[in-house]
C-alpha cells in the first residue's frame, strides 16, 4: 500500500523524525530504507482504548493534509510518501488511520497551496 505519514524534519537531508514514539529504537530515521515497528499491546494516549501498536499512516494526501489540522504547530511538520506492508485500520482513531507493521519512507510531498 503506498500512504502518507506525517513527520518532522531530520538532523540532516534525507532523514525526517518521528511525532511520538521511536521506530527500531530511534526517532531519526532515514529515507529509502526498512522500518519495522514493534508490535504489542498499547493503550491510547486519549484515555484507555487498547490497541496493537504500529507505524501510524494515513491513505490518501487528503487525509494527511486534514490530520495536520490536530496539530496546534504544523510548522515543523512535513508529509511523506511511504509503502507500507502488513496494515490495518485504526479502531477508535481520529481521522483514517491505518497501521502497519513496516513502511519504507519513498519521499516529501510537496504541497502548494
Amino acid at each position: 500500500m503506498i500512504a502518507y505519514k506525517i513527520m518532522k524534519y531530520g538532523k540532516t537531508e534525507g532523514w525526517w523524525s518521528t511525532l511520538f514514539h521511536a521506530i527500531d529504537g530511534s526517532k531519526q530515521v532515514k529515507e529509502g530504507v526498512w522500518l519495522k515497528a514493534e508490535v504489542k499491546h498499547v493503550r491510547d494516549g486519549s484515555g484507555g482504548t487498547y490497541y496493537y501498536s504500529g507505524i501510524h499512516v494515513l491513505p490518501s494526501l487528503a487525509d494527511a493534509l486534514k490530520y495536520m489540522e490536530n496539530f496546534d504547530d504544523p510548522l515543523d511538520k512535513t508529509i511523506v510518501l511511504v509503502e507500507c506492508q502488513y496494515y490495518e485500520k485504526k479502531k477508535h482513531a481520529r481521522g483514517n488511520v491505518y497501521l502497519c507493521n513496516s513502511i519504507k519512507i519513498i519521499e516529501e510531498v510537496v504541497v502548494i497551496v
